[in-house]
């Protein structure tokens, strides 16, 4: 991708065919979106040395030049456009670089980091990690709101580390799945190699550790472990969307979140339906809707703004 097409998409001059070619280049392989990610990098720290050399600059005070800063905001507005948002954000007890990933909803991220370690971020969730995690540093810390699926590069002398609301979770090199929405009371945990330790917030000395093949929910207030049953309820990565022996209700929450559209349920008769399936989640909802009223008897329609699916 040329660099100047790149600046003027930053700049929000770009015409609509150059914006459509960023767009998909940028989602094209995670080599282009890193590589779009370092060049919006370099534009930020042009931008604020621009902004230093004009206009007083502090990391409270942050006084823009208006013009730039209604530059700065297009461009955020045309990287939403792209289906992703990232923000960077600065921690200055530790003087590190810190990023912030915020992944809108109906969408899904996948994520390479600094030592290696692939994240793959479900729809809806936010996660804080270092630009890069130096070396002096004992751990890796990365910080999660939602859902997550780590493929951690190992490092025996640095342990990986979720920071959620509730619980840590500690690894060395594993693969593992984390459900933990900070507007939600659930947490879940599911472990695929090597081992995990959970530690709950409040009471640190409270610890579970995980077993390949075991998960741990979060019941009335308490982690219970148990046998992973069913692995495709994780292969929302893959663009698969599992259920099994969920509620219709519980379901209906599930592609709101997944489809970014509110599911209103009148039919009360569906309170008490169990559902299991898998779909792809490009088969849309309506095609999934369909596939269920074979099983169940409802029907759906949606109002005038194609924002709320109504089922009677």
């Amino acid at each position: 991708m040329e660099r100047k097409i790149l600046y003027r998409f930053f700049e929000g001059k770009a015409s609509y065919e150059e914006e459509e070619e960023v767009c998909n280049w940028a989602e094209a392989s995670e080599k282009n979106m890193q590589e779009y990610i370092k060049e919006r990098k370099y534009f930020d720290l042009l931008l604020i040395q621009n902004k230093k050399n004009s206009t007083p600059y502090s990391s409270s005070g942050k006084m823009f030049q208006l013009n730039n800063l209604i530059k700065y905001a297009a461009a955020i507005a045309l990287f939403v456009m792209c289906g992703l948002q990232v923000y960077r954000i600065t921690k200055p007890e530790a003087e590190q670089e810190i990023n912030m990933i915020t992944v809108p909803t109906g969408q899904r991220v996948n994520l390479l980091l600094s030592d290696g370690t692939s994240v793959w971020l479900n729809s809806g969730s936010k996660m804080k990690y270092p630009a890069s995690f130096t070396k002096g540093k004992s751990k890796r810390k990365v910080t999660l709101d939602g859902e997550g699926y780590f493929e951690v590069a190992k490092d025996i002398k640095r342990p990986f580390i979720v920071q959620t609301d509730k619980y840590d979770i500690q690894v060395l090199g594993t693969k593992f799945n984390v459900e933990a929405y900070n507007d939600t009371p659930s947490f879940s945990a599911a472990l695929m190699e090597g081992s995990i330790q959970i530690s709950d917030k409040s009471e640190p000395s409270n610890i579970i550790l995980l077993q390949p093949q075991q998960k741990a929910n979060r019941i009335n207030g308490q982690l219970v472990v148990e046998k992973i049953q069913n692995y495709d309820i994780y292969r929302w990565k893959d663009g698969l969307l599992c259920f099994e022996h969920i509620t219709f209700n519980n379901l209906m929450k599930a592609f709101e979140k997944t489809y970014d559209i509110q599911i209103i349920n009148k039919n009360k008769n569906l309170d008490n339906y169990i559902c299991s399936g898998k779909f792809r989640i490009s088969d849309g909802i309506d095609f999934i809707l369909q596939v269920l009223q074979r099983d169940v008897k409802f029907r759906f329609y949606r109002n005038e703004n194609n924002t709320i699916i109504y089922i009677n």
